[in-house]
């Protein structure tokens, strides 16, 4: 099932319903890795991670039978940030909040660090919906091109792997593998940008 696939635009319409286990269920599959990168990136330990990613939804349950697609508000993954950023602070006043009586104030300090810094909040944001594109984009590609051409590019142009390692391991020539590389960042740019339009008409009709 595709992550992205998953926010259609009838995907959108079907959350309104609370009791649409189905539709919830892909919703958070293309968001909750994307909320969970988020929190970390704040300075959120595992378990504030998981608790920031179910209580955002927990919101959404809340918000989306009413939610009003507003273009001058801007665009929904816009919305969605707000929420995360809210359940972000939250998570951490409930830990200074747990912090045991008598706790000195170093070991206070490290389980509250304060607001993350402004110039870092919505660009990793931003940064995190891209890489989720990208993910999604993968997996995409995995299922139109070839295994043998998916895996080489995969090592080469995504993990990183020496070329002469590569076209060694696939028994490919070093110009095979610099075309299926060319070839597939194509496709790969052209599924991101099918992706971010999926989802920018599922927002504009939600």
């Amino acid at each position: 099932m595709h992550y992205g696939t998953a926010t259609s635009s009838t995907l959108i319409e079907r959350i309104r319903n609370p009791s649409d286990e189905e539709a919830w269920e892909r919703f958070a599959r293309f968001y909750q890795p994307l909320i969970l990168r988020f929190a970390r990136g704040y300075g959120c330990d595992p378990h504030m991670c998981r608790d920031v990613a179910q209580e955002t939804l927990v919101d959404l349950l809340t918000i989306m039978p009413r939610f009003a697609y507003d273009r001058e508000r801007g665009r929904f993954r816009a919305f969605l940030y707000q929420v995360v950023r809210r359940r972000v602070k939250s998570a951490f006043r409930q830990r200074r909040q747990q912090t045991p009586p008598g706790e000195s104030d170093s070991e206070a300090a490290v389980a509250d660090p304060g607001e993350p810094a402004p110039e870092v909040s919505e660009d990793a944001w931003e940064l995190e919906w891209r890489r989720q594109l990208f993910l999604e984009a993968l997996v995409r590609l995995r299922e139109r091109v070839r295994p043998t051409s998916y895996a080489a590019f995969h090592a080469y142009a995504v993990q990183g792997e020496a070329a002469d390692h590569v076209c060694e391991h696939f028994h490919l020539t070093t110009n095979a593998l610099h075309q299926i590389r060319h070839r597939l960042f194509a496709t790969l740019r052209q599924l991101v940008a099918e992706i971010e339009a999926e989802l920018d008409e599922a927002h504009r009709r939600g």
